[in-house]
């Protein structure tokens, strides 16, 4: 709720002998931490029906409200009277490994000899400052999400929409944009965005602060462009009436936000006499006439009983989806993610029971050193943002990431002394959910430089992008990135680069409550991230394009004592540049099928085929792929031999 470099490779370590010796430890039931499951079915109630306002009607209003100083002015205001404690688990799972990162030991092993993939930060701009915030909101809770052709950022008390080159086009007060009658004369904050390609539409949800019975606001785009004839249905509903009815008197706080093809998903923690955390889901297609069908699920989880706790709902850009999930940290133990599944019947929607996925050990983060003596708040170790996507070959799977107290090892414990970002890929969703990888952003220096706020996104090659601050007793707070490359193998994180340059200490306060990451919808492969720094001894949200190259690989094996074997694998592409086809030539036969892919220079998979086992050479047709650069991508099924060839297309 509301208060207010680049690095050396060598600062984040792993060593994949280790990894290795401790995938053969952990061939064990990541799910084997019993819970009582009870799944629970609802019925869709009615709330009140939307408003329908047009963009250029909310600028002239803004424009009238403020000519007469009508916009109530703030300074550094706070409010977190509602949050009491942030959650500390209160014992550890059993089951939890005590290790930096984790391969699901049923996976191919992959690890990438020589340099496989790369990952640049194009453009980057300061989207909004704490001064543009009328209201003068501590911290700014910032988040992006983009849509093909513009990105919208929120923060607390700011909506402001930027074509891809970083210049603003509509710029918005969030108490202006949701009207006064909407949120009871309380102010709107805890901003969050979706861009929804299902239904091309943008989704901006927020709370009103009123101390207890407050609304959860909903504001619904008419199309995937934003101009000022753009039609904006402006939805609330009291958190405390959807049925079945409850929660009353409590105030419902850091409400997350997913979507999907069927629903709108939202999870917030209950505050004031209790702590616990309640789920609305939402009927989708409803909304886009302007009718409000929500039904509620309470109090899903608690520090006694155990259960999801800030549960983010999911979003998820397959048109397909049947299904929708809230997930979470476990209100009671560390070292375990909950997962509530969502179904949809004829009379309302289906929460399931919790679904249990034992993670690498976890630990409460601890407030963050920064230059001057100051700390900035971790908040706790709750997740922050949770997307499903489907990868180029059709898998999907969860990525979801928070910030956690870690060792110069990078494992997560109540005896480390620096923070760091632990993310991870959740495969299986249909049946029994099921961690396929993790990995931690950690500095393994005695420099002990934290990294928190992490969010995690992934793109159709499987690779992914987190974005995060850092800091340090001796350097001021940035904002950072790296990425995880499907090349290099399950559980890798490169070294992060900063997408800013400060070093000087922040007296502020709150910090967060969280940073974003998103895949661009335009090419489902570069990224957008957003996060908070300090610039001239005050907050501002930096907004940054990153984009990942693959390729070259010289080998990958599947572990070192076969390097020698793979590395003698070579593969030959002729003629190049070429205008009708190409042949790969192989310098000897894999006992493996091939999958043989070409992909452009953005990284699209433009072309795919399955190559028989014991093949040493085929020829492609390219006659109609557009002149310009291209990959050979070969990868046998074992994952022991790859290589990727740039060629010409003329």
């Amino acid at each position: 709720m509301k208060s207010i470099l680049q690095f050396p490779v060598h600062m984040i370590r792993y060593s994949w002998p280790k990894m290795l010796a401790i995938a053969a430890l952990l061939a064990f039931n990541f799910n084997s931490y019993a819970q009582e499951i009870k799944e629970t079915t609802q019925n869709w109630s009615n709330g009140p029906d939307g408003i329908t306002v047009k963009l250029k009607d909310i600028l002239a209003q803004q424009k009238y409200m403020k000519d007469n100083n009508l916009i109530p002015v703030g300074k550094n205001r706070r409010q977190e009277t509602n949050e009491i404690d942030f959650l500390r688990q209160k014992s550890d799972n059993p089951a939890s490994p005590k290790v930096s990162s984790y391969k699901d030991p049923a996976l191919p092993e992959s690890i990438a000899a020589g340099i496989a993939s790369t990952y640049t930060i194009g453009t980057s701009f300061d989207a909004v400052a704490h001064a543009d915030i009328t209201q003068g909101w501590l911290p700014p809770d910032p988040m992006v999400a983009a849509g093909p052709s513009q990105l919208c950022v929120t923060v607390n008390g700011r909506i402001r929409f930027f074509d891809k080159a970083g210049n603003m086009t509509f710029d918005i007060d969030a108490d202006v944009f949701f009207p006064s009658a909407l949120r009871a004369n309380s102010s709107a904050v805890d901003p969050r965005v979706r861009y929804d390609a299902t239904s091309q539409r943008w989704f901006i949800s927020q709370i009103n602060i009123l101390s207890s019975n407050n609304r959860i606001l909903l504001a619904v785009s008419s199309g995937s462009v934003i101009t000022d004839q753009t039609s904006f249905t402006l939805f609330q509903f009291q958190q405390n009436l959807p049925s079945p009815a409850g929660d009353a008197g409590l105030f419902a706080d850091y409400e997350s936000l997913g979507v999907d093809a069927n629903a709108v998903y939202i999870g917030c923690n209950m505050f004031n006499s209790t702590l616990h955390s309640s789920v609305w889901v939402i009927q989708k297609n409803k909304l886009f006439a302007g009718k409000l069908k929500v039904a509620a699920f309470r109090n899903i989880g608690n520090a006694t009983a155990g259960g999801i706790y800030t549960p983010q709902g999911v979003s998820n850009n397959d048109p397909a989806a049947t299904e929708g999930y809230f997930i979470g940290t476990d209100s009671k133990l560390t070292g375990l993610l909950v997962m509530r599944r969502v179904t949809f019947g004829a009379g309302g929607p289906t929460l399931s029971g919790n679904l249990n996925i034992t993670v690498p050990s976890t630990a409460f983060p601890i407030s963050v050193p920064t230059k001057g003596g100051a700390t900035l708040p971790a908040i706790d170790a709750r997740l922050l943002l949770a997307t499903i996507h489907k990868d180029a070959g059709g898998q999907t799977s969860l990525w979801c990431s928070h910030s956690i107290l870690v060792n110069s090892s990078g494992v997560g414990t109540a005896s480390g002394d620096r923070n760091g970002v632990r993310w991870y890929q959740i495969g299986n969703l249909t049946a029994t959910p099921s961690l396929l990888q993790s990995g931690t952003l950690f500095d393994n220096t005695a420099a002990k430089v934290s990294y928190w706020m992490g969010t995690i996104a992934m793109n159709n090659n499987d690779d992914a992008i987190i974005s995060c601050s850092s800091s340090s007793a001796t350097t001021g707070a940035n904002g950072v990135v790296t990425a995880h490359f499907a090349s290099a193998g399950a559980g890798t994180t490169a070294a992060p680069t900063a997408t800013t340059v400060n070093n000087t200490g922040y007296t502020g306060g709150r910090w967060g409550d969280y940073s974003s990451s998103c895949v661009d919808p335009a090419d489902n492969t570069s990224f957008w991230v957003c996060h908070e720094y300090v610039k001239n001894s005050d907050y501002v949200v930096r907004v940054a394009k990153v984009t990942i190259t693959n390729g070259p690989v010289t080998a990958v094996v599947a572990n070192e004592a076969e390097a020698a074997d793979a590395k003698n694998f070579s593969a030959s592409l002729f003629p190049n540049p070429a205008a009708q086809s190409i042949k790969i030539q192989l310098n000897k036969a894999v006992n493996s099928n091939i999958r043989f892919t070409i992909t452009n220079s953005n990284g699209n998979v433009v072309l795919e085929k399955s190559v028989a086992a014991n093949t040493g050479s085929w020829s492609q047709d390219i006659s109609k792929l557009k002149n310009g650069v291209y990959f050979a991508n070969i990868v046998s099924e074992d994952g022991l031999h790859t290589r990727v060839i740039k060629f010409e297309k003329n």
